[in-house]
């Protein structure tokens, strides 16, 4: 009970030198203003103060005591706040204005600190009262506190000079290396030397129509990272449309190359039992992390990717990647949404965000519209202006590849049965173009279409840059 009691965090002497450096100097106004608001301020007196001074600094006017006082007045609060031996207490209170950012960072940390209180006292108390299903009372406080955590998070302005130095040893590294995958490898070479790979920090789509084959291309990028890599890539993938069983599956059959269908109904020969038992035996040993909870919320998504990548540390490993299937079967963070775009348009800044918050990249399936199965286009090619219910997953993706498969549409020609691309539709720092690919129906695998010469050697396709 006496911890109850207790004063929440508070830095007064720090508050008023936040104050008195405002109004000695001009500089100190837009430093302060930076790191902190109205609200970060813990006493009432010196919301008042703040307010006033961020109102004139807003208003083009000078910030002194004169001015301050003057406004204070004109809204009958400067008794509230103490009259001008207050304001004079503040200016007294500091001799130089150098130290305000130092200042407003304790305030400013102060101010979280309450505000984690706060938001954790309102849980305890929904928690006792019993006011909603436990689910769905850790989906809210798990997205209070997430943003009180971005709330905390101040960056600003960094120097060209000390980003150059940095990216001129990053050049030199890719120059030593050149030629190599900088990235999480797919296993697909041309997909590979177009975007040397999944970078950290990326949000990659890839979307396609139904049965079209994402999650089998998912699958076997995932079977790839894991398993064929140089190097293994720790993995999370994110089933909300199959059964964890249901993607192990088809991940055997597929490394064992037998036919999924067979496998799935035990009509297999015998002699193949020996491939099925050595990938499965394979695939035990992967850094493959799999969880196939459905309706899952991109908080929920955020925080399972978070204990994984800790409990992954503590063993002295990286998470690496985390793969979602797919983004439209996903719940935004916000339960009242206006319409189902908008909640999408959430999904897909929670997963950039998350992306660069891990600093891994994120790879997301989406559904297309029916566009693409119009009379009025003749091949049936997606396009990016074609991904479903929100026009800001193109915006916030760096990567999309959009699947077609020719023979899908066409499956009265045999010769183009297995024909199918994998299109860069858009890449924020690189090229856009087609990736030819061979599809096998019965594996529900994607390959290599064979290209006939060595790749370092084979004529580049034209592409351009977006």
């Amino acid at each position: 009970m006496a911890d109850l009691l207790q004063l929440p965090p508070q830095a007064l002497e720090a508050e008023m030198a936040v104050l008195g450096s405002m109004m000695i100097e001009a500089e100190a106004v837009d430093r302060a203003l930076e790191y902190l608001e109205e609200s970060d301020f813990y006493k009432d007196s010196h919301r008042k103060v703040f307010h006033a001074a961020a109102e004139l600094h807003g208003a083009n006017q000078a910030v002194d005591i004169v001015t301050v006082s003057d406004h204070l007045r004109a809204q009958k609060l400067l008794g509230e706040v103490g009259g001008p031996q207050f304001l004079k207490e503040l200016v007294d209170k500091v001799s130089t204005a150098a130290h305000v950012e130092h200042y407003a960072h304790i305030v400013r940390e102060k101010s979280v600190l309450r505000e984690l209180i706060r938001t954790a006292t309102e849980v305890v108390g929904q928690a006792y009262r019993e006011e909603m299903p436990s689910n769905k009372l850790l989906d809210e406080a798990q997205s209070r506190i997430l943003a009180v955590a971005q709330r905390s998070a101040v960056t600003g302005f960094v120097a060209a000079k000390d980003l150059a130095h940095q990216v001129i040893n990053d050049i030199e590294a890719l120059h030593q290396r050149k030629g190599e995958v900088t990235g999480v490898p797919t296993g697909l070479k041309k997909f590979d030397r177009m975007t040397a790979g999944f970078q950290k920090g990326d949000l990659i789509l890839i979307a396609a129509r139904p049965s079209q084959g994402k999650t089998a291309l998912a699958l076997n990028v995932m079977a790839h990272v894991v398993l064929h890599a140089k190097t293994p890539v720790p993995t999370a993938f994110f089933s909300l449309e199959m059964s964890k069983n249901a993607i192990m599956t088809r991940l055997i059959a597929s490394e064992a190359r037998v036919n999924l269908h067979e496998a799935r109904n035990g009509f297999f020969r015998r002699d193949r039992w020996t491939d099925l038992t050595n990938a499965a035996s394979r695939l035990s040993e992967a850094p493959l992390f799999i969880d196939d909870s459905a309706a899952l919320s991109i908080l929920d998504v955020r925080s399972r990717a978070r204990r994984l990548q800790m409990e992954l540390n503590s063993r002295g490993q990286q998470l690496g990647l985390i793969m979602i299937d797919y983004l439209q079967l996903m719940r935004g963070p916000n339960r009242r949404v206006e319409s189902r775009q908008q909640e999408v348009s959430e999904i897909s800044r929670g997963l950039k965000h998350l992306a660069r918050d891990m600093n891994i990249p994120v790879v997301a399936l989406s559904q297309l519209n029916r566009r693409t199965e119009d009379k009025g286009r003749t091949d049936n090619k997606p396009q990016l202006s074609d991904l479903r219910e929100s026009g800001s997953l193109e915006q916030d993706a760096d990567v999309v590849g959009l699947i077609h498969r020719e023979g899908y549409y066409n499956r009265s020609d045999p010769s183009v049965e297995r024909n199918a691309e994998l299109i860069i539709a858009k890449q924020r720092n690189g090229p856009v173009g087609t990736c030819e690919l061979t599809f096998i129906s019965e594996l529900a695998r994607f390959e290599n279409k064979e290209l006939g010469e060595d790749p370092e050697e084979a004529e580049e396709t034209q592409v351009s840059f977006t």
